[in-house]
Parts: C-alpha cells; structure tokens; sequence
C-alpha cells in the first residue's frame, strides 16, 4: 500500500518516436518533499525507459493512492479523503468485500427460483454469504453488513494479502464487485468508505485534487457543508457476525464507529 504524506508534481520532457513531448508526474514520499520530487523524476525517466522498449518496467507495479492523509491507525492501516470528498479506510491485511449482489443461479432452475423467491436482493447476498461461511471458512468470522447498494463484508480469523491468487479466488466465490477487486491488487489493500457519497445526501460535487490545487477556502466552505450533512446519513449498518468467533481489531472498531453502523440512519 503506497499513501505518503508529501506529494509534489513535476513536468517533464520526454522523447517518442524522436518527437518531444511533456508528461506530469507525481512523486510521493514519507521523507520530505524534496524526496517525493525524486521519486517524480524517477517515474519520469522510468516511462521514458519503457518507451525505449523497456517492457516490463511496471509489470509488478503498486498503484500509488494519491490521497490527503487525515489519520494514520498503524502502518498497515490509514484513513484518507478520497476525490468526492469521503474519508475512507485503506487496510492492507484486513480482508473487506465490497457485494452489490448475490451470484447468479444459472438453468431454468435458476431462473424460476428467481422469480417464485421476493426476498430482496440484500438478503440473498447474506444468505450467499452465510453459507459459503458454514460450508467451506468455517474457520473465519464474517461480519456482515448493510450498505446502500448492497452489502459489505469484513472477514476476521487472519491476514490476507491483496495480491495473493488465493485471496482473488475467495473475494471472487463471495461475487466482490469486480472492480473493486482489481483495485485491490492494483493498490495491495482493502478500501471502505467511512463517510457518506455527497450524491446521496443531495450535495453538489467537488472534485478533490490532491496535492490540493486552487481555492482552499472554496474547498473548506464545501467540506464544512459536507460534514454537517453527514451527521445525519450512515454508511452501513450491522447485520450479524457469522461463523467463527473472533475478536475484533482495532480497524474494525474504527470502522464501525465511524460508519455509524448503530444509528437508525439512512444509508449513503
């Protein structure tokens, strides 16, 4: 997981196909910014590299979150403000799915269960969840949760590492939201959004650039207007802890009192 307290940008010359041409590259660092201005210039020279035939370069490469840091947990988990404004949590061992919908039965089987059955579509995927628990990580605790498009679930019992196939495989049997998934290899963590999407709470956007570009006060007058509305929405709310029992580490604790998952809010 690379998220660094210091960003700077550079521009940079580079040469295709004998032609100049002008890329912007951002350096991170937890150093100081002039070390974030080497790690700029690296990137630079590096894309220049690969467009000289050096192919594999950034084959293995981590995805930077390039994200303000509002709180830092432990080294393996640090809370940041995404680019709509919300804070989110960035984990890297702490398993979090992210399902907007229970699997697909296939067959005319399938088909008819569909339509006889009129649960709603959040509890088949806690359904889903719940026996994929008891019948293959029984070992595993599963604390589920609602959300508003579907449902979110925290796995306890071990690490799990982003980038394992193992760890793919399972997020892909519990249907994780495919793209969330790659992100999760791409940036070698887990993301849960803390706070409420403005779009929800009926709150104009604003783009959020980091390192921060333009008028702060503009930015400050929008993120005042969005805390406040925020008091009144929760991310998610606790549905049950499934499985084995485990006790809770301190992300999760984190987590719960910052989604408010007890408030009988609406979800955002």
């Amino acid at each position: 997981m690379k998220i660094y307290k210091h960003w700077t940008v550079e521009k940079q010359t580079i040469f295709i196909d004998g032609r100049k041409g002008e890329i912007t590259c951002y350096g991170g660092s937890n150093v100081s910014v002039e070390d974030a201005r080497r790690a700029a210039l690296e990137k630079a020279e590096k894309i220049q590299r690969k467009i000289a035939g050096e192919k594999q370069l950034f084959e293995d490469y981590e995805v930077e979150i390039r994200e303000e840091v509002l709180e830092t947990i432990h080294d393996g988990a640090v809370i940041t403000r995404n680019r709509y404004g919300a804070q989110v949590l960035n984990v890297e061992k702490t398993m979090i799915l992210d399902i907007d919908k229970p699997k697909e039965t296939g067959g005319l089987g399938g088909l008819f269960k569909k339509m006889k059955d009129k649960r709603s579509r959040k509890a088949e995927i806690f359904d889903m969840v719940k026996n994929l628990a008891a019948a293959k990580y029984s070992q595993y605790g599963f604390r589920m949760y609602e959300t508003y498009q579907g449902a979110r679930v925290i796995v306890l019992g071990r690490d799990f590492d982003p980038r394992d196939s193992q760890t793919k495989m399972m997020m892909d049997e519990f249907n994780c939201d495919p793209l969330y998934t790659m992100l999760c290899v791409k940036q070698n963590c887990y993301r849960a959004r803390l706070t409420p999407k403005p779009s929800r709470m009926r709150l104009r956007g604003y783009k959020v650039k980091y390192p921060r570009e333009g008028n702060e006060s503009e930015f400050q007058s929008w993120l005042s207007e969005y805390e406040r509305l925020s008091r009144n929405f929760s991310v998610c709310k606790f549905v049950e802890q499934v499985g084995a029992s485990h006790s809770l580490p301190e992300v999760v604790q984190l987590h719960d009192e910052a989604t408010g998952i007890g408030y009988p809010q609406k979800l955002a």
